[in-house]
């Protein structure tokens, strides 16, 4: 019998003892944002495709390296294709990130681990000894080493990393490990499938195997996608329609949310009466719940960005200012 073909009564057998066992089949991956979890019904689920969009330098490999971290530390593993970053700086953003929770106060930022990293700061010795100069720098190291085995970087390019190589890496990585990773893919549209094709088909064939890839080894995949040239122009709020080349993007997705930078959606009433003409805005990333197909759409998050550290402040709250479909400028 082929065994993608089950009779309810297995699937009844399969859930309960799922219940029984739940290490044995985890199907909801926690975000490591609680509001996020709650947002989305509790997490990521196991075979979906999740879509994270946003404006340039909003934090979008910010936001999704800091989900990795908190699903590997959790016990998952994480396999992340970078085609935007080295392995060294996603490392970076990690160790800066894990200082911000060790220090007190004023933790080791991501400038001074890179300096530690190159070699530039003044100290010698090797990263022990470096990073046992700044502040939570030994404890973030610590920190990392007890999950950095199962936190996996493929350094992807559109030359060598084609739509088949992502599948059979993940294969790998999850017979290797023992269970399906959470695959990260930054971002969606430098994947490229291995037959020549126009943007538009080539985008709608990744959409649809990257899904694929989640329903086969019963993971989440999230990948960042970029936007078209409207939804990154002034006056326009990003939706999903303005994901970059494919419709299939908002329909295949099982999530998607975006990322926006605060005081560009603010109504503009909360600028005029806001002091500093409501700069503080800016310090603020919302996130948009726009497609959601196992919870309620429209919810909107607000986390303030600490990007000196390579985080977010995971502990968010639900935006209480009207927002608007156009962004709003204060110069």
């Amino acid at each position: 019998m082929d065994p993608k073909l089950s009779s309810l009564n297995a699937v009844l057998d399969r859930v309960d003892s799922r219940l029984l066992n739940p290490a044995a089949d985890v199907r909801l991956w926690s975000t490591g944002f609680p509001l996020l979890d709650d947002a989305l019904g509790g997490g990521l689920r196991a075979g979906t495709l999740n879509l994270l969009a946003g404006s340039q330098g909003e934090g979008k490999t910010t936001f999704a390296l800091q989900l990795a971290r908190d699903t590997v530390r959790a016990g998952q593993p994480v396999l992340f294709f970078s085609f935007e970053l080295e392995a060294e700086v996603l490392l970076q953003k990690l160790l800066a990130s894990e200082a911000a929770e060790c220090a007190d106060e004023a933790p080791a930022t991501v400038y001074q681990v890179r300096a530690a990293f190159e070699g530039t700061d003044g100290i010698a010795g090797g990263l022990v000894e470096r990073l046992g100069r700044l502040p939570g720098g030994l404890d973030a190291l610590s920190r990392v080493s007890e999950y950095s085995e199962h936190l996996m970087i493929h350094r992807s390019t559109t030359l060598s990393t084609r739509l088949e190589d992502v599948h059979a890496i993940a294969r790998d990585v999850a017979q290797q490990a023992g269970k399906p990773p959470l695959i990260v893919v930054d971002y969606l549209q430098k994947v490229r499938p291995t037959e020549d094709m126009d943007e538009e088909a080539a985008v709608t064939l990744v959409t649809e195997r990257l899904k694929d890839i989640a329903i086969d080894l019963n993971c989440p995949v999230l990948a960042i996608s970029a936007a078209d040239r409207a939804g990154l122009e002034p006056g326009q709020r990003m939706r999903a329609r303005n994901l970059k080349g494919s419709t299939a993007l908002a329909y295949e997705a099982d999530v998607v949310l975006i990322l926006a930078n605060k005081a560009d959606i603010v109504a503009r009433h909360h600028l005029m009466y806001s002091a500093n003409n409501g700069e503080h805005f800016r310090n603020y990333s919302v996130l948009t719940v726009e497609k959601n197909r196992s919870g309620r759409t429209g919810a909107e998050v607000e986390f303030l960005k600490q990007f000196a550290s390579g985080r977010f402040v995971p502990e968010g709250k639900v935006v209480s200012e009207d927002l608007v479909d156009e962004r709003v400028f204060t110069e």
